[in-house]
């Protein structure tokens, strides 16, 4: 993976600029041009905003003990191998440690193209899922522009392993996952759904970021739709 300082880096700061985001962000990998492409960016980006970076790191416990004790919104930009850890597994720790829904947005760069390990990595709490093969300033703007309107995103490599892997079976839901994919599709938010199945609203949280992951969906709305064309629900 490079980074042109005279091109992709400059390229990368106006859009961040242009996107004006509040979120404070973190930067978990062992990939180094990486790390130092999203530091410079966001760094020249946010010359109005200081302290807008929290902090780079290489691991897991490094992350999390990077997140403010404030609730505030946080994106942590995520490598699929760390130094002590997988990414994968940081993604859910921090989303576990987001204060309040929507706290905390991720981004996590697979440096794997096998099919299992996307699929897993879909079917987990990330909401931006990128390759290191194809990964290029639009693919990550695009990225930050989904995450931005509340949406999840697939890299186009990560779209293309995904469509091309076997569709996945009613037996991948678990019955409480069932039972929260029909009151997703009749409209039920996560606070409503947590109290129809008396369960707490993160738990609820958790199975629909859970659904939407399994039926490779980038929001509830989608899930409801698969669900229905897949007859996972009556």
């Amino acid at each position: 993976m490079q980074f042109r300082v005279d091109a992709e880096i400059q390229a990368l700061t106006r859009d961040l600029q242009a996107l004006a985001m509040d979120h404070r962000i973190v930067v978990c990998t062992n990939n180094r041009p990486y790390a130092i492409a999203m530091a410079t960016s966001f760094a020249w980006a946010s010359a109005s905003h200081p302290g807008q970076l929290l902090g780079i790191c290489t691991k897991p416990a490094e992350a999390l003990a990077l997140l403010p004790d404030e609730a505030q919104p946080v994106l942590a930009f995520v490598s699929e191998h760390l130094d002590d850890g997988s990414g994968l597994e940081l993604v859910s720790q921090l989303k576990a440690h987001a204060p309040a829904a929507g706290a905390m947005a991720t981004v996590l760069t697979l440096e794997s193209l096998d099919a299992a390990t996307v699929r897993r990595a879909w079917q987990g709490p990330t909401d931006a899922l990128l390759t290191q093969r194809g990964l290029q300033v639009s693919v990550l703007v695009s990225a930050l522009e989904a995450l931005m309107q509340g949406l999840r995103y697939a890299g186009p490599v990560a779209s293309h392993v995904l469509r091309d892997s076997p569709e996945r079976s009613a037996q991948d839901l678990s019955s409480r996952e069932h039972s929260v994919l029909e009151l997703v599709c009749e409209g039920f938010t996560n606070r409503e759904i947590g109290q129809h199945l008396h369960i707490a609203e993160s738990t609820a949280r958790g199975h629909v970021q859970a659904i939407i992951g399994k039926l490779h969906v980038r929001d509830r709305t989608a899930a409801a739709a698969e669900g229905v064309r897949r007859h996972l629900v009556d």
